[in-house]
């Protein structure tokens, strides 16, 4: 039931909606805006990774870096 071809499968789908909701939580923004920013970062880090067991973290590092900046 993936969603998105961003996501492998269900399992990587529900890791990346939860950071996705922690950074709404945090930026007060919607979840559905948030989530833009995220896909769209988690794209551009996954044309380039070598180690993708690491996408979640530094997505969720630079897309939090982005709402601070544009706060």
């Amino acid at each position: 039931m993936v969603r998105n071809a961003l996501y492998g499968d269900d399992k990587e789908y529900v890791m990346h909606l939860g950071a996705i909701h922690s950074l709404a939580l945090t930026s007060g923004l919607p979840d559905g805006e948030v989530e833009k920013i995220y896909e769209r970062e988690l794209e551009k880090l996954k044309k380039t990774a070598r180690v993708r067991n690491y996408l979640l973290v530094l997505t969720h590092r630079a897309v939090k870096d982005n709402l601070r900046h544009h706060s």
